[in-house]
């Protein structure tokens, strides 16, 4: 309850109570009289009501004036000194109190403003000190920041929940606004459901979880890769895989442990190159190859009939000879200018960008074991084998390879129960998959190689044979003689030397150094918990959002034409990452309306509408806290785009005007431009959406140390304050 409020229900509540006194003493007083002195006090008070009753309204009065007085000259203003002082030291330190009073509270305030001032001089002295001490490294982390920014590889540094903290340009390159395409039966429409084959856009961020991105199938299994390597306390710790990312690029990611100083695994960086044109150069390459043995037989066999026939036939003419002596030398000199052409093309080619590693074969067949068991309920029973050595590989492609033979096995024979083992030549390691019952014929492995790889829900967007093919393997049918119901098949992988150490990496070390869009402290983060009301405001991810609309009455038709937001991770606010966007409201805008937030009919006209827009909103907010002033408007106008849109949004919620009730109470005034003086945050781009969701951040940002100052610290703490004020009543 306001303080005047209060002032008032006091005024009242006195009044109520002396009228309430003098009514109950005149009965009693009354009854102790006698007779003839009960009929003069009534007749004194007869004749002389009007003066009684006068007097008595004036002394009530006179009471409630000096109170009143009382109240403005000591009480009230001593609420408000509370605040101000407490703004001061909390939030903006430049603010000076400025309030009315009694002599004495003006000498006392005169005192407090002059404590600010020093306060204040100190506090600059000492900043001014911060900062140059910390110049130094802010030349180091701008230096970081620049080479981040130009190296050709895209990286992304994630901690061990898979949070991202850390990315480069070529990562936005690769990966913001990436669309990803659902096939599958998940639903999200209007009524509740969603087509069955739809696209949503996905959004690179600090904060934002790597596995939004790139298959969690394939960032897992590099990550067992890595455990298995640390366990050993192998120097080769680095684990390769391929994906797809936007624009079909076909991306090469090399993953590397970040280890504490104590050797425990905190998280891990993953580094992208796109190898696209590279494999097309080598498919160009291959093609060539093909074209230059072509020639070469041909050219071979007309140099080899044209000498068979000169010595079969040594008396034959000589125009014959000739023009037999003409076809060795054109295609001896036609021979000569192919190997110089194609030897010049083959050194232009680059080398082979698939990401092959060196792997023991048993460690690949080991991997198999266990993804067969997990993903296929299979049993594969490795049998002794003879050293298989080393392959070359990538292994999450090939191990689903190796499943993928597994599961249509399964499917097409009906086999639960396998025997591998592995032998090794001069030139490859034999991997041998076998069972009892039905072989594989030649025509359905061949079907088999114009397949994709997909296995459940893991899977590549590359072809069966396509993946063999960079691999340099081959997989046929075998039957072993001796075993009339034992089939299988036989996977052919060329053998690779030992590994020397110049091809091994090492383990990441965490660094300290946190540039402006780097976040090195959510190495220590728990990861998302299933319940937010505990989590301390400063560890949760806020979107900061605002709209703009046609109007002010979300139920009488008003439509948004304008969404901005900008993300808070840990009492950050990320500047890099935004949302803006002008929508086609479908109607016209009031001119009223666009002398406010200047957006006309024609700036929007092209743009598209709330079903675009909005699904993109709903990715951007994912898995945060959505914060805005006056949030029960902006909420209100999202609702009324459920129906049309299918969108929903059940994000928990925090508004900065009711905050703002929580921690300056006995203030009147809790608009954006008020509470921006109070704290000493500049408005920009007022009543545009991404101006006001940028000053709404700085405002938050302010305020969460307020809210701690009074001993708000959870999300849960900040809701249930809110809900106690006046302002919680507004409804839209």
């Amino acid at each position: 309850m306001k303080v005047k409020h209060k002032f008032d229900w006091f005024i009242i509540a006195y009044a109520g109570l002396t009228a309430l006194i003098f009514v109950a003493s005149v009965p009693l007083i009354w009854y102790q009289l006698s007779l003839p002195e009960q009929h003069l006090f009534k007749n004194i008070l007869t004749r002389n009501a009007v003066y009684f009753l006068g007097g008595g309204f004036i002394i009530l009065v006179g009471f409630g004036l000096i109170i009143e007085q009382m109240f403005r000259g000591y009480i009230f203003p001593i609420r408000k000194l509370s605040e101000e002082v407490e703004l001061i030291y909390s939030a903006n330190p430049s603010h000076r109190v400025g309030l009315d009073g009694s002599l004495d509270f003006l000498r006392l305030v005169e005192h407090i403003n002059a404590g600010t001032d020093q306060f204040e001089a100190l506090q600059n002295n000492v900043s001014k000190q911060i900062d140059t001490a910390m110049a130094e490294l802010a030349k180091e982390k701008n230096i970081l920041a620049a080479m981040m920014a130009e190296l050709p590889e895209a990286i992304l540094i994630c901690n061990k929940e898979g949070q991202i903290i850390l990315y480069n340009t070529q990562a936005k390159r690769f990966f913001n606004e990436q669309v990803v395409r659902h096939n599958g039966d998940f639903t999200v429409l209007a009524d509740g459901s969603r087509s069955p084959d739809y696209e949503e856009k996905r959004f690179l961020g600090i904060g934002r979880s790597i596995f939004e991105l790139v298959d969690q199938n394939v960032i897992q299994h590099a990550l067992d890769e890595m455990h298995v390597h640390l366990d050993r306390n192998e120097e080769n710790v680095i684990s390769s895989f391929v994906l797809t990312a936007k624009g079909n690029r076909l991306l090469r990611g090399r993953t590397v442990p970040v280890l504490t100083s104590s050797r425990e695994f905190s998280g891990f960086i993953i580094i992208f190159s796109d190898i696209t044109q590279g494999l097309r150069s080598e498919a160009r390459a291959e093609f060539l190859l093909h074209s230059f043995q072509n020639r070469i037989r041909h050219s071979a066999t007309s140099i080899k009939s044209a000498i068979s026939i000169m010595q079969e036939y040594p008396e034959m003419s000589t125009e014959r000879r000739i023009r037999l002596t003409d076809i060795i030398k054109n295609e001896s000199t036609a021979l000569g200018q192919l190997i110089q052409r194609d030897a010049e093309v083959a050194l232009e080619q680059p080398k082979k960008e698939w990401p092959l590693v060196p792997v023991l074969a048993a460690d690949l067949i080991d991997a198999l074991r266990r993804k067969a068991a997990d993903i296929l309920d299979v049993t594969l029973s490795v049998e002794n084998s003879e050293d298989g050595g080393w392959v070359s590989v990538d292994t999450y492609s090939m191990l689903l390879i190796l499943l993928f033979m597994l599961e249509r096995v399964v499917r097409n024979i009906g086999a639960k129960q396998f025997f591998c083992s592995f032998s090794r030549t001069d030139l490859f390691v034999h991997f041998d998959i076998s069972w009892k019952g039905e072989s594989v014929k030649l025509a359905q492995l061949r079907e088999w190689e114009s397949l994709e790889l997909h296995i459940g829900k893991e899977g590549l967007p590359l072809y069966f044979k396509e993946v063999l093919d960079y691999h340099s393997a081959e997989v046929w049918p075998q039957h072993d003689p001796e075993m009339d119901d034992l089939s299988g098949l036989r996977l052919y992988l060329p053998v690779f030397k030992s590994p020397t150490s110049d091809t091994s990496r090492q383990a990441a070390v965490l660094p300290d150094s946190r540039p402006e869009f780097y976040n090195f402290d959510l190495f220590n983060q728990p990861g998302q918990t299933p319940d937010l009301d505990d989590c301390l405001l400063a560890d949760l991810t806020f979107t900061v959002f605002d709209t703009e609309t046609t109007g002010l009455d979300p139920g009488g038709g008003d439509r948004i034409i304008s969404i901005g937001a900008v993300r808070i991770v840990k009492l950050q606010m990320l500047n890099e990452e935004r949302f803006d966007h002008l929508i086609n409201p479908e109607r016209d805008i009031p001119a009223e309306t666009t002398k406010i937030h200047g957006i006309n009919i024609d700036m929007v006209r092209s743009k598209p509408g709330i079903e675009s827009a909005l699904p993109m909103f709903s990715q951007f907010v994912a898995d945060t806290i959505l914060v805005a002033h006056n949030a029960a408007f902006d909420m209100r106008m999202l609702q009324t785009c459920e129906e049309q849109t299918g969108i929903k949004f059940s994000n928990p919620v925090l508004d900065t005007l009711l905050l703002s009730a929580v921690i300056h109470p006995a203030h009147e005034q809790h608009n954006l431009k008020e509470i921006s003086k109070r704290l000493g945050v500049d408005v920009v781009g007022r009543h545009t959406a991404i101006g006001d969701a940028t000053t709404t951040a700085m405002l938050l940002l302010k305020m969460i140390p307020l809210l701690g100052n009074m001993g708000i610290y959870t999300l849960k703490e900040a809701r249930e304050a809110s809900q106690k004020t006046y302002y919680a009543r507004l409804k839209f």
